[in-house]
């Protein structure tokens, strides 16, 4: 039994994730004052074994999950925390990006401004973490909220109806 222990102990040094068995190319955070964010980038598995990434930390936030877009059966797309984690093939890469894949930071303890570095925690399953830097940029497209492209056609439309609005107050604020 002693030999079959240290030889187990050997096998997960071995199999042990660090910086370079597990990569995050270009991470990436949406700026945020508050509320949620999502990170992305490309995570890259350098070794000859599968990856199961379960958990992700963040420390100036309530709540970090990973999380996948499908389609919601009526042509929009949902979110949802991703059961099991992300599993990066041996050798391969997972792109985490917005309306895919990607990792979400809920309940915001504090604004993350853009060009701000944060770093995030990564726990696989085998109880391994890697810490990766993010880098904060402004990023308006794939709003969770909206359709591709509707986000921008309704500000724009609201800019409109603001103007009107301002208009139609001072003929009010004339007539009195």
């Amino acid at each position: 039994q002693t030999d079959g222990g240290s030889s187990t102990s050997a096998e997960s040094s071995e199999s042990a994730v660090d910086a370079e068995a597990l990569s995050f190319d270009g991470a990436w955070v949406k700026a945020a004052d508050d509320g949620m964010t999502g990170v992305f980038g490309e995570l890259k598995n350098n070794t000859d074994a599968d990856i199961n990434l379960v958990e992700a930390k963040y420390a100036d936030a309530e709540m970090v999950q990973l999380h996948e877009t499908e389609g919601d059966g009526s042509g929009g797309m949902s979110m949802q925390e991703k059961k099991g984690g992300f599993t990066i093939p041996a050798g391969e890469s997972l792109r985490l990006e917005p309306g895919g894949d990607h990792i979400m930071i809920m309940g915001l303890k504090k604004a993350i401004k853009p060009g701000e570095q944060i770093k995030l925690d990564l726990v696989t399953a085998d109880d391994e973490t890697v810490e990766v830097t993010a880098v904060a940029k402004e990023y308006s497209g794939a709003q969770e909220d909206y359709a591709p492209g509707e986000a921008e056609g309704s500000s724009d439309d609201h800019g409109d109806h603001g103007e009107h609005g301002d208009e139609g107050k001072h003929i009010r604020s004339e007539e009195r």
